[in-house]
């Protein structure tokens, strides 16, 4: 039996599932020490029956690697894991470095890792010479360095950061298993095209883009657009105004039941989120549908699962240049149909079987080592 101890300062609801399906493992036995996540960001509390230890503390995300209440929780359970699971984030410094000492002091065989981007980042995705050697100093003293990708993996070795013998990967993914439990796939209606935003309310999911751009998509494709969103955050205000001016606009607020959710999906005819993108691309792909969103630097490492004209479009700024793009695409149901098969068929490569298997692997070899 494997014992772990899962450090969550931000606990959401893609992370519960696919960690409640680490934790039915037979020879996996699962602690989840949560913090209060991000207050008034659009995210839903978190109330199921889960397969592992949920222990939450009433500390925020911004102040879990400083609180006295984490390392009393460490020091007092220490000797009840085999591995613990510290985010490899600047924050968490004084916590890993606590967590250091207190196993040499006491001796402890427990081993640390990590499940992490390539390197630390600064405010607004700047990358400084302090973050590659915070990154370095991180990855020196884990056991173990998980990358969300194969594509961080790589980078990470090649840059150097890494020893290679403690690094792995494991595709980040979602509860695909919830997903298939109430959907099959088949393609969307030919006589409704439907665009879906699916994501948290905030500035950098630019819900406040995707209101704008679609109204003046409709008027270039000449024919009438559905617009559905999912989520809710301090940016709703844009969908509010959006619901009183078009009548095309269904707002369903946050919903993380993919009962509720599939139908939605599956009459879309492609999921788009301007903004900075992570696990929704993996969302998009369980359901087969392609995915569209913005160029930036800072999306998360899902952005490598998008290819570009094949599940999906990585779009210029330019609206000119994204319309040269998206007009052809969703003019022709050909291309919608083809583009939805290569995505049901790309998310194959990033299912939480496959996940679990590889993680799994990743710390039962090293632990032998």
């Amino acid at each position: 039996m494997t014992r772990i101890l899962w450090l969550a300062p931000s606990f959401n609801h893609y992370k519960a599932r696919f960690l409640n399906r680490l934790a039915e493992e037979k020879d996996v036995e699962l602690t989840i020490l949560a913090g209060t996540g991000r207050q008034g960001q659009g995210d839903l509390d978190l109330d199921e029956n889960w397969n592992f230890n949920y222990q939450k503390l009433m500390v925020s995300k911004a102040k879990f690697g400083g609180s006295k209440e984490v390392r009393a929780y460490i020091r007092k359970h220490l000797s009840a894991f085999d591995w613990i699971l510290i985010p490899a984030e600047k924050k968490n410094l004084l916590l890993f470095m606590f967590s250091m000492r207190l196993r040499k002091r006491r001796k402890s065989n427990v081993k640390l890792f990590s499940y992490n981007h390539p390197l630390l980042k600064s405010k607004r995705g700047r990358f400084k010479a302090i973050d590659r050697e915070l990154t370095k100093f991180f990855y020196k003293h884990l056991d173990a360095v998980v990358f969300y990708t194969e594509a961080s993996y790589h980078l990470a070795i090649e840059e150097n950061l890494v020893d290679p013998k403690k690094a792995y990967w494991a595709n980040n993914t979602i509860d695909t298993k919830e997903i298939d439990t109430f959907y099959s796939f088949v393609l969307p209606p030919k006589d409704k095209l439907i665009l879906l935003f699916i994501g948290r309310l905030i500035p950098s999911k630019r819900v406040d883009y995707f209101l704008e751009y679609t109204a003046q998509l409709e008027t270039k494709l000449k024919q009438e657009i559905f617009i559905e969103i999912i989520g809710d955050g301090p940016e709703r205000h844009h969908v509010e105004t959006a619901l009183k001016q078009r009548k095309n606009v269904t707002w369903h607020g946050a919903v993380v039941d993919e009962q509720i959710i599939s139908p939605i999906m599956s009459r879309s005819s492609l999921i788009f989120m301007p903004g900075l993108s992570g696990l929704s691309i993996n969302h998009a792909l369980a359901y087969g549908r392609p995915y569209a969103t913005l160029e930036a630097e800072r999306h998360g490492p899902e952005i490598s699962y998008l290819r570009h004209n094949h599940n999906g479009f990585i779009l210029p700024e330019n609206v000119d240049q994204a319309n040269a793009i998206l007009v052809p695409f969703l003019s022709s149901q050909e291309q919608i149909k083809k583009f939805c098969e290569q995505a049901k068929k790309d998310n194959e490569t990033v299912s939480i079987d496959l996940w679990i298997k590889k993680m799994k692997s990743n710390l039962l070899i090293q632990a032998s080592s």
